[in-house]
C-alpha cells in the first residue's frame, strides 16, 4: 500500500507526521482533533498547563523517538510541528535532480 500526501516524498513524510503530531497534542492535552490546527495557541486554545506540557513532552518522546520538545519555544501548533520536522530531517541534504526527471525547481 502506496499513500501520496504531499507533492513529493519528503513532504508526504510531513504531512503524515503532522497527522500524527495532531493526534498527539489532543490526547497530551484532552482537546478535541478538531481543535488542532496549526494556528492554534497551544495555551490560550488548547489549555495547555504545566501538567499537559509534561504529558505532551512525554508523548512527543514516545512517539517521535525519542526527541525533547523545548516546550519554551513553542507557542502555537505549528511551531511543534516545525520543531519535530526539523529534527527529524536535520539530516536530509538537497540533492541535484537525477537525470532524465522532472524536479521541483523550489525544492
Amino acid at each position: 500500500m502506496c499513500i501520496k500526501a504531499g507533492k513529493d516524498e519528503l513532504d508526504t513524510v510531513r504531512n503524515l507526521m503532522m497527522m500524527s503530531l495532531n493526534a498527539v497534542v489532543a490526547e497530551a492535552l484532552g482537546c478535541e482533533l478538531e481543535d488542532v490546527v496549526p494556528g492554534a495557541d497551544l495555551v490560550n486554545d488548547l489549555g495547555m498547563d504545566p501538567a499537559g506540557a509534561a504529558a505532551l513532552r512525554g508523548l512527543v518522546a514516545e512517539y517521535f523517538d525519542g526527541f525533547e520538545l523545548d516546550i519554551g519555544q513553542v507557542g502555537v501548533v505549528a511551531d511543534l510541528l516545525d520543531q519535530v520536522v526539523n529534527s527529524a530531517f536535520a539530516d536530509v541534504r538537497k540533492t541535484p535532480c537525477p537525470p532524465g526527471e522532472i524536479c521541483d525547481e523550489a525544492a
